[in-house]
């Protein structure tokens, strides 16, 4: 093809092109259907572990949609879609049921995370309510029910707009159901004035019901006020003012607010703008914006003034219209100050303990890791079949650990996590009937505090699991507000929501009723007994907190406060089993976290088979999500998972591939016991309806000729990598390749710097480490295996090596190497090809290679045929080449060269291969 021909085309594709939609992405996204998509959950009719609410996908829609599940109104379902095998990333999802019913899931391909239930066909009789609301309701309000369907929840079921001051709503049920309900404008404090709720008859003509509000209590005055913890600087030090931020959206005006505060730990209370208890701020609008339909948003700012290390600051906000009544609280957006929601930040040097960024914790299950007194297996059925011994009681006790706590300090661990050991029903100890007396079948306090010495003894630090968020419902304190109601000093330390039967429970589990940690009593009960308890009289050196979402932020202000004023080297961190966002909230209240992101990436990674250019960029967000302070506690199994040695299909090298990772990787590695010998299960968790983490907990393996002893090795040899390295405890982290196969990153300290190398391939491959570290003046370099004896050096400015398929390399580096970024010239790292058939639009398998001589990116060969256009883009560091797609349609079958300019991006050029090598 002549350039005037060539440059004729590229004319006239591009003229083509700009009247395009881009597609990529979108073939991509639409690509994106699955062989299975299932529902799991917190509702009594889900689950959170099988796939028996399989969803089936619907063309004429575009959406999978799940069979009829039934959920209680009112009640709010945690849930999650999990499609071949992978869960949905990010939170779980939530949403509260309207009223009692069977509801159909929809799960959208191309938003995951839309939350849609639709009122399933399966009921018999109904009725549709009809509501004409009073003079003066303002049109941005919609009403709701609260009915009997759904517990009386004042926000669970909205109506629809019918008319100009008119709203209907379905209610749904048996025949003769008799339903007994109240309006109100989307919250109990805006209920409609009277005493007696209505009520009506479902019958089977679905008949309508018109009703008419005479008055409402009262007028909601915003919106929405939504605080949600946005204040900076996010962990205060002494001399930092703190900047409070509201969003407010209203039709009304808004002209006022305020932040009342304490700092003595005393609840703050005020409401628009006098202050009862504690100090004011007032807060300013910053600015204002409307929307086409006359939904204004403000933004609101306040200062709450610096104060001394060690200060609990509490807070509330509620804003309000200077002419009018009322006002309302962030984030609840109650009208009443005792019911708001309370903020908390903990003023302080933010700083972890340097003992917890060095930690290697072992996890020990105590009924699962070792018998060491037959007199206490009071519960052992020794003569059960083990698959119905491992939902029970097992024997382990701490007797069993203290005598196997050597084997524990040989591994090289320096910190040991003690499960749960309260009195309770369950041998898995999250049931406690008792927070500070040991079960007699693991022991007794004192042999806890034995074990803490001897801990101590071996240099290592011991951390317990506490247990705030609930208690067993067999607890005393539970039996006597079962039985006394509100005449029992224990009745607000629960909630109650229709005494006895319906209450505050974790995941809807009738055996966990939920503590009300904020009422004064329960929470100087957590902190002023339970705490101290394990600290000062058993010893321990720090908590694992279970559930830490539960207790509201301010509980955590408060138990660090105490908790720091108890041992300030204490390390506290917590289960938050939720989005990378969530975790890091809990900075500055706690000093880290169970690193539930690190652990999917790595599932993902090497049991899904994920690429590693996913892996790379999860673990960056990772790492620059978190604060320098704040340490993500690393696992590749717990207690509440399958063992990611069985996941892996019992692959040894997997298992050690993926521990060598989780060793180099930013935050304190956690081994569950067992891992490091190659425990397993002994049966599949799928095959079972209940009890599945009976298999994640098995006994340990103590027979040396059953334990794996080169995976033993391999875990002492990370240790003992971690230890010599302050780069792998204290680093930085920064990725410096990766593509489908291969991730490389660094770890890097002033004086000591490491390199992992992970192939994940099924091919060894061949790379020049100093090329991709893009160093321009490359000096003398070494790397030496921290795993093994391979040594390498760097020879006439290249580094090159030989990445073994399947296969972690980690390496001490000696010499400058730094990455540099690349040349004016080369621009990118990496340059990728994508696209249609014979491309593909997920994969690296097209990359280009930078010719310094053309200073162009080349591609490998690519044969086409003729007359066959290929849609195309560019994907430059992770990053698609903006705009609409490119396309190609070649003139003549054969090979094909892509060639990409850095400095002009989107010119086509796409030459026949002994075209271009003549051109070369």
């Amino acid at each position: 093809m002549s350039k005037k021909t060539w440059i004729w085309f590229i004319g006239v594709t591009l003229l083509f092109l700009t009247f395009m939609q881009p597609v990529a992405l979108n073939v991509h996204a639409d690509a994106k259907t699955y062989d299975q998509v299932v529902l799991r959950g917190s509702a009594d009719s889900l689950d959170w572990s099988s796939n028996d609410h399989p969803l089936h996908y619907d063309e004429a829609e575009g959406v999978w949609l799940s069979a009829p599940v039934s959920l209680e109104g009112g009640k709010t379902t945690e849930y999650k879609f999990v499609y071949d095998g992978n869960w949905m990333p990010g939170a779980n999802l939530e949403v509260t049921a309207p009223q009692d019913a069977d509801y159909i899931f929809a799960f959208y391909p191309e938003n995951e995370r839309k939350v849609d239930i639709r009122l399933a066909d399966t009921y018999e009789a109904s009725v549709t309510l009809e509501l004409t609301v009073p003079e003066g309701t303002p049109e941005w309000v919609t009403p709701t029910i609260a009915s009997s369907k759904n517990d009386f929840h004042y926000t669970a079921s909205p109506m629809e707009k019918a008319g100009e001051d008119t709203y209907s709503v379905q209610v749904v049920g048996n025949t003769g159901e008799e339903i007994s309900y109240f309006y109100s404008l989307a919250g109990e404090a805006y209920k409609e004035d009277r005493k007696q709720p209505r009520t009506v008859t479902l019958t089977e003509d679905a008949q309508v019901q018109e009703d008419a509000v005479d008055k409402w209590k009262t007028i909601p005055v915003a919106q929405s006020v939504t605080h949600d913890f946005n204040h900076d600087p996010y962990t205060p030090a002494k001399n930092d003012d703190v900047t409070v931020s509201v969003t407010v959206e209203h039709f009304g005006p808004i002209d006022q607010g305020a932040v009342y505060y304490t700092t003595d730990g005393s609840t703050p209370v005020g409401k628009r703008g006098s202050v009862d208890n504690g100090s004011l701020s007032t807060l300013t609008i910053k600015e204002t914006s409307e929307n086409a339909n006359g939904l204004k948003t403000s933004q609101l700012e306040g200062t709450i003034p610096s104060q001394k290390n060690g200060t609990r600051v509490k807070y509330k906000i509620d804003v309000w219209n200077s002419e009018s009544a009322g006002s309302q609280f962030a984030d609840n957006n109650v009208l009443a100050p005792d019911e708001a929601t309370e903020f908390a930040y903990y003023v302080d040097d933010f700083q972890s303990p340097d003992w917890a960024k060095e930690a290697v914790i072992y996890q020990v299950f105590v009924d699962r890791f070792r018998d060491g007194s037959e007199k206490n297996n009071t519960s052992v059925d020794a003569d059960a079949p083990l698959d119905e011994r491992l939902k029970g009681w097992m024997g382990g006790d701490l007797q069993g650990v203290i005598e196997k706590i050597d084997y524990i300090d040989d591994l090289g661990v320096n910190t040991l996590w003690i499960s749960p050991i309260y009195e309770g029903p369950y041998s898995h100890g999250y049931h406690p009937t008792d927070f500070m007396n040991i079960d007699p079948r693991f022991g007794s306090n004192d042999l806890m505090k034995e074990l803490v010495k001897e801990a101590h003894k071996r240099e290592m630090r011991v951390v317990y699991d506490l247990v705030p968020n609930h208690t067993s419902n067999q607890h005393e304190f539970f039996q006597d507000a079962l039985e006394k109601g509100e005449t029992s000093v224990y009745y607000d330390w629960y909630t109650f929501i229709k005494w006895p039967d319906e209450y505050e429970t974790f995941y809807s589990v009738k055996e966990l009723p939920e503590l009300n940690n904020d009422n004064p009593e329960t929470r100087a009960y957590m902190l002023d007994e339970v705490v101290p308890f394990w600290m000062e009289e058993i010893g321990v050196d720090g908590f694992r907190l279970d559930y830490a979402k539960g207790p509201s932020q301010s509980f955590w202000v408060d138990f660090r406060h105490k908790v720091k004023s108890l041992d300030s080297d204490a390390f506290i961190f917590g289960e938050i089993w939720d989005s990378l966002e969530t975790i890091d909230s809990y900075t500055g209240k706690l000093d880290g976290a169970i690193d539930f992101e690190t652990q999917s990436a790595i599932y993902e990674a090497f049991i899904n088979d994920g690429s590693m250019n996913q892996l790379g960029d999860s673990l960056e967000t990772i790492y620059e999500t978190y604060g320098d302070e704040y340490i993500g506690a690393t696992f590749l199994d717990s207690h509440d998972m399958p063992r990611f040695i069985y996941e892996a299909d019992g692959d040894v090298t997997t298992m050690k591939n993926a521990a060598a990772l989780q060793f180099a990787l930013p935050g304190a590695p956690i081994i569950y016991y067992g891992d490091e010998v190659g425990l397993s299960q002994s049966g599949d968790h799928n095959d079972v309806k209940e009890w599945k983490d009976r298999y994640y907990r098995e006994m340990m393996i103590w027979d040396k000729d059953k334990q794996n002893k080169d995976l033993k090795s391999h875990y002492k040899t990370l240790i003992d990598a971690r230890d010599d390295h302050p780069a792998l405890t204290h680093g930085d982290f920064k990725v410096i390749y990766s593509d489908d196969d291969i991730l490389i990153f660094e770890r890097s300290e002033p004086n000591d710097k490491v390199v992992t190398v992970i192939n994940k391939g099924e091919q060894d491959r061949n790379l020049d480490l100093i090329e991709l570290y893009n160093q321009k003046t490359p000096n003398k370099v070494q790397l030496k295996s921290l795993l093994g004896k391979e040594k390498l050096k760097s020879h006439k400015g290249s580094l090159e090596m030989t990445i073994e398929a399947d296969s972690v390399e980690v390496y001490d580096v000696k010499g400058k190497l730094r990455y540099e970024e690349p040349s004016e010239e080369k621009k990118y790292s990496k340059v990728v090809l994508r696209g249609s058939a014979p491309l593909n639009w997920e994969t690296d398998q097209y990359m280009l290679t930078f010719d310094e001589k053309d200073l162009v990116w080349k591609s490998g060969p690519v044969s086409l045929t003729a007359g066959e256009t290929v849609e195309y883009k560019f994907v430059r560091d992770g990053e698609w080449l903006e705009g609409n797609n490119l396309t190609f349609t070649p003139p003549s079958t054969g090979e094909y060269m892509f060639i990409f300019d850095p400095q002009d991006e989107y010119e086509i050029e796409v030459l026949p291969l002994a075209q271009a090598a003549e051109a070369s």
